[in-house]
């Protein structure tokens, strides 16, 4: 048998030419080249000119994709198979590799031959066509279930990135701490709402350029744990929204990969504010508590030497008898009604001395007097003038002395704060009692004739921190507020008839106990 009969009968098994004539496929024949090929050798290469295609006679050759990255192998074509029949419409890029698996015989046709038949045998182009349609509806439907795949698997990942960060945003909103997430530059990427609250918005700015801290050194020393790889905590001053100074305890990691193969840093803070300001308050009110207790002290001496002079100065006068003059007769009286003054400023400081948190009777309007009288020394008072006006019918009544006295001071070192600020017009303080006999109360009136609060800064007090002064830390009306829920009483701020703010106490007359 010749070479060319050999030909004819393996082309019989391409499906191609099932049914062809001998005569038809010799002719066929004439216009294909053979060729032996050992397994491993590349037929043709992904993404180069197209110009023929193979006919597999034996063997089986791999027909492979390149996938990111990777090698995946898209079919395997066998005995009586076409290999890269597109070339035959067009000189386009090949889609594949393609290579042989094991020892293969082809027939190769050109683009340019299978053009020659297509006027020659025009039934057997169409039959190749017809098997390239089929190829690529093949392919096309191959395809689709690669598509779907991915789709599925996407959907898959989609729902567990969905879930996670709806565990990450669960676990970021419950936490009462402020939670940030930095880049290693510091820029912020992710806040929890705790973090907002305190700090307000970030506006993808660094860290400390956001909570810039008191101390300049805190950036340094920060980084220089963090880029070693080691934890860092401290407790530090923060200057935060609208210029109030926050007291935080912060802790801060690095995170080595996030997943992405990013680095970044994670940071915890605590707002230690309010309590290191009840810490102080506490102290500040041990010390008036100590203070009232040593001046109390210091009356009871003194007015043991007072008892020995004003015995003394009530026998001079019987000594001297009657030929006393005139003018020591004035002067030992006058030494008498100074001695009682001290008397009675003594009685004053010995029914002041109550430590904190103890109830005890008070005269209200001589509690105030007494209170005034120690503070009108203060150098932020000297520049003011104080208008009392007391309503003498108010009964005695049980309160805390101590917490009353530090509402007091507040509430008077604050408009002399106000009338300092303000024109040399504005310079006094007006301290008002008033017996409220409907609610059976007595209400504690301070007002001043200064600048008056903003309306909505009066919205605010009492609720949250706010200040006026630029060294403020708004805790001052919120510890009043706290100290006059204490007693059942009511706090309220408005503006003064005439100009100026007014703060009205309200406090129920608690009866001494029997």
């Amino acid at each position: 048998m010749s070479q060319d009969d050999t030909g004819q009968i393996a082309l019989k098994s391409v499906d191609v030419f099932e049914g062809v004539a001998d005569e038809v496929l010799g002719k066929i024949r004439a216009y294909m080249t053979e060729r032996r090929a050992e397994a491993g050798t590349v037929l043709f290469v992904e993404g180069e000119q197209a110009d023929g295609v193979f006919f597999v006679r034996s063997g089986t050759v791999q027909i492979v994709k390149s996938q990111d990255g990777h090698a995946s192998v898209l079919a395997r074509r066998g005995r009586g198979e076409l290999i890269g029949e597109m070339a035959l419409v067009d000189s386009s890029l090949r889609f594949a590799t393609a290579i042989c698996e094991t020892d293969c015989d082809l027939f190769v046709l050109s683009r340019a031959r299978f053009i020659d038949i297509l006027s020659a045998q025009p039934a057997i182009a169409e039959r190749v066509m017809r098997v390239m349609t089929a190829r690529v509806r093949e392919a096309d439907v191959k395809r689709l279930r690669q598509l779907e795949e991915k789709n599925r698997e996407l959907e898959a990942a989609r729902a567990r990135l969905e879930a996670a960060l709806t565990y990450r945003d669960r676990v970021l909103a419950f936490s009462p701490y402020p939670i940030v997430v930095t880049e290693t530059s510091n820029v912020v990427r992710l806040v929890n709402h705790a973090a907002l609250l305190l700090f307000g918005p970030h506006h993808d700015r660094r860290l400390w350029d956001w909570v810039a801290p008191r101390d300049q050194q805190i950036p340094a020393l920060s980084e220089a744990r963090l880029n070693g790889g080691a934890a860092w905590h401290a407790e530090i001053e923060l200057t935060g929204p609208n210029g109030v100074v926050l007291t935080c305890k912060v802790a801060a990691a690095p995170i080595a990969d996030t997943g992405d193969g990013r680095s970044a840093r994670l940071w915890i803070f605590e707002d230690l504010t309010e309590m290191r300001a009840i810490q102080s308050r506490a102290v500040d009110r041990e010390r008036l508590a100590l203070k009232g207790e040593m001046a109390g002290e210091i009356a009871h001496e003194l007015n043991n030497y007072l008892a020995v002079l004003m015995g003394n100065l009530e026998l001079l006068p019987m000594l001297m008898g009657d030929n006393t003059p005139p003018a020591v007769t004035r002067s030992l009286g006058s030494i008498q009604q100074a001695l009682s003054q001290i008397v009675m400023f003594t009685g004053n400081l010995l029914r002041s001395r109550h430590p904190a948190g103890i109830r005890a009777e008070i005269n209200l309007n001589e509690f105030l007097q007494n209170q005034i009288a120690f503070m009108r020394p203060q150098k932020r008072l000297k520049k003011i003038v104080i208008q009392t006006e007391w309503d003498a019918s108010i009964p005695p009544f049980e309160c805390d002395c101590s917490g009353l006295q530090q509402v007091f001071y507040n509430l008077l070192l604050n408009a002399a704060d106000a009338l300092s600020e303000s024109d040399s017009r504005h310079h006094t303080a007006f301290v008002t009692t008033r017996f409220n006999r409907d609610q059976d109360a007595a209400e504690l009136i301070v007002a001043d004739d200064g600048p008056g609060i903003a309306p909505e800064v009066m919205k605010q007090m009492f609720r949250e921190r706010v200040s006026t002064k630029a060294t403020g830390h708004g805790f001052g009306l919120l510890t009043i507020s706290r100290i006059v829920e204490e007693h059942g009483a009511k706090i309220s701020v408005g503006s003064r008839e005439g100009g100026g703010a007014e703060f009205v106490i309200s406090l129920p007359i608690n009866k001494p106990s029997s």
